[in-house]
């Protein structure tokens, strides 16, 4: 990685960079830690390992046997290139969630926007059919902390989880109400499972 100030880079895809200094500059003049994210593409998976940066999976659109396997690359790929033993990789997994008090409300409301998504309603999954493959979880907290409990089976150690919540025009007042669902009802239990910090 370059670690001058000022840089002069050409290129295949973007115009080159003459003289050209990135502001802010990395705090401390350390570089930020990068995280390669990848829907599809195990080439993603390649590069991430071969920098020795983090490897980040959609886990939605796809069943998560999919994203294994390019986590299984990446983790194999990050020993290959010398930055470490499988495990050390850092690896992060996406989820979409909707959550309710009670699961049936939860799939009642999340239903519609599920139908009219441009990706989720083109997938010949039914939101029952997704929920049970991919990192899609559509129901009670107790629901959602088992499905992310199984995220490390099917990708090791992982450093990060994120959860999409809008996906399919929710009203801005439903998701402000599953996020607090989530603040106070799942994440305290995850970081406990997860961590062993309570």
């Amino acid at each position: 990685m370059a670690r001058e100030e000022n840089v002069n880079w050409a290129g295949r895809f973007r115009a080159p960079l003459a003289d050209f200094t990135s502001v802010p500059r990395p705090l401390d003049g350390v570089p930020p830690f990068v995280w390669h994210g990848s829907v599809r593409t195990p080439e993603i998976a390649e590069q991430a390992a071969r920098y020795g940066d983090g490897f980040f999976v959609n886990n939605m659109f796809a069943p998560m046997k999919h994203y294994a396997r390019s986590v299984a690359l990446y983790r194999r790929g990050f020993t290959h290139h010398g930055d470490g033993a499988p495990e050390d990789g850092a690896v992060g997994a996406g989820s979409g969630i909707w959550v309710h008090a009670n699961s049936q409300e939860a799939v009642r409301e999340y239903r519609p926007s599920y139908d009219a998504h441009p990706i989720h309603s083109r997938s010949g999954f039914s939101l029952e059919e997704e929920a049970a493959v991919t990192g899609l979880t559509v129901g009670s907290p107790a629901q959602v902390v088992e499905k992310v409990m199984k995220f490390p089976g099917h990708f090791g150690t992982l450093r990060r989880v994120l959860f999409g919540f809008d996906f399919g025009g929710m009203p801005e007042s439903r998701i402000h109400n599953v996020i607090d669902v989530v603040g106070s009802e799942v994440l305290s239990v995850l970081r406990t499972e997860l961590t062993g910090v309570a």
